[in-house]
């Protein structure tokens, strides 16, 4: 039997979203053309690959079954264009997701990456960690970059390469702004900037042990964006302060000052797919990166 890999990709991506709109919109379909296609799927296979009810989308068992080996005839078929592009000599292509482009960690791989490997077409995205997760599992994405966690997904590699110390951001006239360094528990009485949570849980887990080990749990602000730039514009007008990286790019009215000794620094790691061909070229030009 033939089955067509694009319906196979459609079959993936509804998968993670278990909802047809947002399926529907990360694959740029409309959500009657997604489910026409997916019917499509269900009829070349004979068997239904997802339960539809008025309380959600459930993979049925034949879906179940279906979802790894779908996985994987994906990502072979991925790993194999690069193969074969490569044995023709022609550019390959990277697909990696580093956070956020405007942190010094981000842009600093990106750099190392682009000049150890001027062959390398870099196609670099931004939509957390949690959506970094999905799309290496389902072959998407090749490389992540983010916090480092303890709660790695099944079929994920880890490998930790840089360690940054930690700084809070303040209001330019804040009382702390004078200080060489601020202990966590002089910040216990602030209203705290967290990104969302989907975004990057890592991250906030992070933050929120800190400030528990500090004798607290921090209140935080009810804005919530993907980026630092909006969050930093919050801190600038005195709404609130956000404790965040030494190295980060901090606007005119902001003030940051280290935290006092006691944090721990913070731990970035580059993430890949264990069952699929690994990034090895990339993963060797970023070896040694902690002193860089």
């Amino acid at each position: 039997m033939d089955v067509d890999l694009r319906l196979v990709r459609y079959f993936l991506v509804m998968a993670e979203e278990l909802h047809f709109t947002a399926a529907a919109r990360r694959l740029y379909v409309s959500q009657p053309a997604l489910s026409n296609q997916i019917r499509r799927l269900e009829s070349q296979l004979g068997t239904q690959l997802f339960e539809r009810s008025p309380r959600g989308v459930t993979l049925t068992a034949a879906g179940d079954a279906f979802l790894p080996h779908a996985q994987g005839a994906l990502a072979a078929i991925r790993s194999g264009v690069a193969e074969a592009m490569a044995a023709a000599g022609r550019d390959q292509v990277l697909r990696i997701d580093v956070l956020q482009t405007d942190l010094a960690t981000p842009r600093a791989v990106l750099a190392r990456l682009r000049e150890q490997l001027p062959s390398l077409r870099l196609e670099v995205s931004s939509r957390g960690s949690r959506d970094q997760e999905q799309r290496l599992l389902s072959g998407d994405l090749d490389l992540g970059l983010c916090g480092s966690t303890a709660h790695l997904p099944d079929g994920l590699m880890q490998r930790l390469i840089r360690r940054e110390a930690l700084g809070v951001a303040l209001p330019k006239g804040h009382p702390l702004a004078a200080a060489d360094a601020v202990a966590v528990r002089e910040l216990a009485d602030e209203l705290h900037y967290l990104p969302r949570d989907d975004f990057a849980p890592e991250w906030n887990d992070f933050i929120l042990g800190c400030c528990r080990t500090a004798g607290f749990t921090p209140r935080r602000h009810p804005a919530s964006t993907d980026g630092t730039s909006s969050a930093l514009e919050l801190v600038r007008a005195g709404e609130c302060v956000a404790i965040g990286l030494l190295s980060t790019p901090y606007p005119d009215g902001v003030v940051v000052r280290p935290l006092a000794a006691g944090v721990p620094p913070y731990s970035w790691s580059l993430r890949w797919r264990e069952s699929t061909h690994a990034p090895t070229a990339a993963l060797a030009a970023l070896r040694n990166f902690e002193g860089s």
